[in-house]
Order: structure tokens, then sequence, then C-alpha cells
């Protein structure tokens, strides 16, 4: 996970809608003084949906979703230590 990744969860959270990496970046750079690289935003995307943080909705790889283990994690009910060792 990198700085993208927590912010990237919150987005998805709020908007409560599936978005494409290239939105969630642009998203991230219109609202956060110091946001994330593009580079960084899609970086963060593989980890999280690793860590089942996030998914793809339907067949559309494209677009992901925050989960209800996403939720959790923002929600401080599950910690990074216990996700890297797989953990839940």
């Amino acid at each position: 996970m990198n700085k993208a990744s927590i912010p990237i969860l919150e987005l998805l959270a709020e908007s409560d809608l599936a978005l494409p990496a290239s939105t969630i970046s642009h998203n991230l750079n219109r609202t956060l003084t110091d946001a994330p690289s593009r580079a960084t935003v899609f970086r963060a995307i593989e980890p999280l949906e690793d860590y089942e943080l996030i998914r793809p909705t339907g067949g559309d790889s494209t677009h992901y979703e925050i989960t209800a283990k996403g939720r959790a994690y923002l929600a401080g009910d599950l910690d990074a230590e216990a996700l890297e060792r797989g953990e839940e």
C-alpha cells in the first residue's frame, strides 16, 4: 500500500460509486492539496484489490468499488499489519 491507498478508499466510500483508476486520480487531484500522482494511484489499485479492500465491478475490471472489508479498514476495525499477515 502507498500514500494513495487511504485517499482512494475514502473517495470510493464517500462517493459510493464504482470508478476507474483515472477518474479516481482526477478527483483526488481536484480535492486534495497534496494529491498523489496518477502513477501512485495506479500502483495502489492492485494491492488494494489483493487485500480485498476494493473490487472490480461486474465484468468490467477497470471500475472499482470499496468492499465491506475496505470500509472496516477505514473505520479502524482492521489494521494494515493484520492485512499483511493475511489475518482478518
